[in-house]
């Protein structure tokens, strides 16, 4: 009751709610370029051009959300946004220069995969208030 008349519940959902939104995306972009389950990264590579751009604003979107989160209650939501950022970012520079973008593509994929799972895995132990 004292969270409802305080708002506290409100900002929680909202921050919830636009965090969802964002992570949505983020499983979009590992979708569409085929990144789940799958070694062979030929759609990300054959399609450098749409994943940068995609990674841009994964990226521009991304990052307001790290202060927003901290109105979320029960877990550091904003510390798992901020480790897929950093993944985010990782891979698009590294597709970026394309002399680097076989040899490091599997590392940074990796590593958003992970970080984008446990903000997934996090995200649907929350509740709204």
């Amino acid at each position: 009751m004292f969270n409802v008349v305080t708002g506290a519940s409100g900002r929680h959902n909202k921050a919830l709610r636009e965090v969802i939104d964002w992570a949505a995306a983020v499983q979009k972009f590992l979708t569409t370029f085929e990144l789940y389950g799958n070694s062979n990264y030929s759609v990300l590579l054959d399609n450098v051009g749409n994943a940068k751009f995609d990674l841009t604003g994964i990226g521009y979107n991304g990052r307001p959300l790290v202060s927003v989160a901290s109105k979320i209650k029960g877990a550091d939501v904003s510390s798992m946004i901020s480790d897929v950022i950093n993944g985010v970012e990782t891979l698009r520079r590294f597709l970026i220069h394309p002399d680097k973008q076989e040899e490091k593509v599997d590392d940074s994929v990796d590593n958003l995969r992970v970080a984008y799972e446990k903000l997934r895995d996090t995200l649907d132990s929350l509740e709204y208030m």
